[in-house]
C-alpha cells in the first residue's frame, strides 16, 4: 500500500468518522505527491442512503487510480452539469485533471448543504489534520476552490499577505446576489512546515452552464499563468 494512503488511513480512523458514507481522494492515489495545484470542494455529493456502503475508508483503500471527474457517474441535470463544468474548467486553465490532487474539505457525502446531517464547519476542523498531511505532501503553490466555503475556510486559517486580495464579479445573479471569483495569497503551517499558497475561488460550478463561468475562468487563468500547473 502507498505509504501516504497508510498514513491517511491512520488519521482518518483518529476522527472516528471512517465508516460514514463518503469519499476522500477524488483523483488517483498517485496524485498524492508534490504538485503545483490542489483542487478543493466542499464535500462529496450524492445520496448518502444510496451510497451507504461506500464508506470514506473503503474509498480510500480501494479507489486506486479512479478519478471521480473523469470516471465517476454523476446523476441528474445538476450533477452532470457540475462534472462537465469541472472538466471544461481544467481544460481552459491548461491544467491536467489526471495529475492534479483533488479532494473536499469534508469527506462525508450529502446531496446538498441542507441535507448534510452533521455540523459541516465542525467537520472541516475534524478533518483538518488530514488536509494538513495532504498539503505537507503536495506542497501546492495554488489551491483552486470550487465554491465559497473552501475559500472562506482558508481565509481564516492563513496569514494573508497584504494587498493580495482581488476579486472579479461575474455577470450572473444567484438568488439576487452578484457572484464573484476571488484571489488572495498567504502562508499556512502544515505539519509544522510553512507553506505559501495562492487561493483562487470560482462560484460553485454546479449552478450555471459553462459559458456563464467563462469570464471567471479566464480571470483565474490570468492569475495563475498558463504554464504554472502543467
Amino acid at each position: 500500500m502507498n505509504k501516504h494512503i497508510k498514513e491517511v488511513e491512520k488519521l482518518l480512523k483518529d476522527t472516528g468518522l471512517e465508516n460514514e458514507s463518503g469519499s476522500i481522494i477524488y483523483s488517483g492515489d498517485s496524485t498524492l505527491r508534490k504538485g503545483e495545484c490542489y483542487f478543493l470542494g466542499q464535500n462529496p455529493g450524492g445520496n448518502a442512503e444510496v451510497y451507504a456502503g461506500d464508506t470514506i475508508l473503503n474509498q480510500l483503500l480501494n479507489s486506486g487510480e479512479f478519478n471521480e471527474y473523469l470516471e465517476g457517474y454523476w446523476t441528474g441535470y445538476s450533477g452532470k452539469l457540475h462534472q462537465s463544468n469541472i472538466l471544461m474548467m481544467f481544460k481552459d486553465l491548461n491544467i491536467d485533471v489526471e495529475k492534479t490532487f483533488s479532494t473536499n474539505l469534508s469527506f462525508i457525502r450529502s446531496g446538498n448543504t441542507e441535507k448534510y446531517k452533521r455540523d459541516l464547519k465542525d467537520d472541516y476542523e475534524i478533518f483538518w489534520p488530514i488536509h494538513e498531511y495532504f498539503l505537507s505532501v503536495v506542497k501546492p503553490k495554488t489551491i483552486i476552490c470550487n465554491g465559497a466555503q473552501p475559500k472562506e475556510f482558508f481565509w481564516k486559517k492563513m496569514n494573508i499577505l497584504s494587498n493580495s486580495y482581488d476579486e472579479l464579479f461575474l455577470d450572473q445573479l444567484y438568488r439576487g446576489r452578484q457572484m464573484k471569483c476571488t484571489s488572495f495569497s498567504g502562508t499556512i503551517k502544515a505539519k509544522g512546515e510553512k507553506l505559501t499558497l495562492q487561493i483562487l475561488s470560482i462560484f460553485h460550478l454546479s449552478k450555471w452552464p459553462y459559458e456563464d463561468y467563462k469570464k471567471g475562468i479566464l480571470w483565474l487563468k490570468s492569475k495563475i499563468g498558463e504554464q504554472l500547473c502543467q
